[in-house]
């Protein structure tokens, strides 16, 4: 049965796969009953995506829907279970790893991303697949090649230019410019605006469109609806590892959307109750908080009992403001009381010691040992002033507190 445009009126899981003389009408990509078991737990089950040339396809679900599995599957990180279909163009496919799936056209740009900071731009463009001369690395020939796709990027830095020195928003162009180089026909974006600000996202959407218009395929995935109004043209739904639907952009509502990713009615989801809350007394008083560029002198109190939000766009100092009143960065005015003690907050271990904690932003660059284990990141901070005479560690009492916080 070939594939026509009158076939996508069928169900996903009638449509053929076998496109292989179909022209213009078929998918680029075609994922059928793909499944993911680790151990004590089926991460994904007879999923299926079907992804057009020039289109952008949102891929949505809440957290620990799968579809991050499902994308490390088609990336070649994870080898899906027995009786899973990939078609690439109509022609079957099966993924040894990461490099196979590059070779057939598929890039992926993850959340947290993956470039080497201490390399150059063309360096990190080239990476794994540097152009050598008389056996040494090229590097005046990436750079050369790679400029005509800054170029065509709009891209506002050099293939010369250490990857340290540029902004998150620069550095995804970086990843953005090495799935173009290299041809990428399917591109992923996870989450890709989390990091940017309002008018780096507007220029992140220009760029999507002007790759969709060269007819790359992009899957994006996100859990911002005023971003899938904006750019989907389809939109695939997971549940619970599960294949909920597929919308097209004439259906596209966020009622709709939202009740296939949670399995309920819009009405009553926004309907929020909050019990009657005693607010203690002040635990945090926060004065003129200040590091003379940033944040201007801040100053807030946090009560005994009480969440207290600290809102803004990106790049407003709320972060900035958080490291200043946890010691991890220099401040020029401005002073904190704990239960009404004033304190000489200075550096972490200071805030630590008085009983502040503080969780990052970027977990993995700035809180977290990704090569130590989950025990030995636990009992971190606590491990001198827990430990034994003259020194030692107190193993017991630290597998005790691992135990007690997992």
């Amino acid at each position: 049965m070939p594939w026509s445009e009158a076939s996508r009126t069928l169900p996903l899981s009638q449509r053929p796969l076998d496109a292989a003389a179909a022209g213009a009408g078929a998918p680029l990509l075609a994922l059928r009953n793909i499944s993911k078991t680790f151990p004590g737990v089926k991460a994904l089950s007879n999923v299926q995506l079907t992804v057009y040339a020039g289109e952008v396809h949102a891929l949505m679900g809440e957290n620990g829907a799968g579809k991050s599995t499902l994308m490390k599957i088609l990336s070649g990180a994870y080898t899906a279970d027995p009786g899973a279909e990939c078609h690439i163009a109509g022609e079957p496919v099966a993924f040894g790893g990461p490099a196979a799936a590059r070779e057939h056209g598929i890039a992926v740009i993850y959340q947290e991303l993956s470039l080497a900071p201490n390399l150059s731009v063309a360096e990190n463009i080239y990476l794994g697949r540097h152009l050598h001369r008389r056996g040494m690395v090229d590097r005046a020939a990436m750079a050369s090649a790679c400029e005509a796709t800054l170029a065509r990027l709009g891209a506002d830095f050099t293939p010369a230019t250490p990857v340290h020195t540029l902004s998150i928003a620069q550095r995804q162009l970086v990843e953005i410019a090495r799935a173009v180089h290299f041809e990428t026909r399917i591109l992923v974006m996870d989450e890709p605006t989390t990091p940017l600000s309002t008018r780096e996202t507007d220029r992140l959407f220009a760029l999507i469109r002007q790759l969709r218009a060269e007819g790359m395929a992009i899957i994006y995935i996100s859990h911002r609806m005023a971003e899938i109004d904006e750019l989907a043209d389809r939109v695939t739904v997971l549940r619970d590892g599960c294949f909920v639907g597929t919308l097209e952009r004439d259906d596209l509502t966020r009622a709709a959307l939202v009740k296939m990713m949670v399995g309920r009615d819009l009405s009553g989801f926004y309907t929020k109750t909050h019990g009657e809350t005693r607010r203690g007394e002040i635990m945090l008083s926060v004065r003129n908080m200040s590091d003379g560029r940033r944040v201007r002198p801040c100053s807030f109190d946090l009560r005994a009992g009480e969440v207290l939000g600290l809102a803004g766009l990106v790049g407003a100092g709320r972060t900035e403001l958080a490291r200043l009143v946890f010691g991890a960065d220099a401040r020029t005015d401005g002073a904190v009381f704990v239960a009404g003690t004033p304190l000489a907050i200075a550096s972490p271990r200071q805030a630590i010691d008085a009983g502040i904690a503080y969780l990052t932003e970027d977990r993995k660059l700035q809180g977290l040992f990704l090569d130590q284990s989950v025990h030995e990141n636990i009992n971190l901070i606590v491990a001198a002033r827990d430990a034994l005479r003259g020194g030692r560690l107190n193993r017991a009492s630290a597998r005790q507190r691992t135990a007690q916080a997992i």
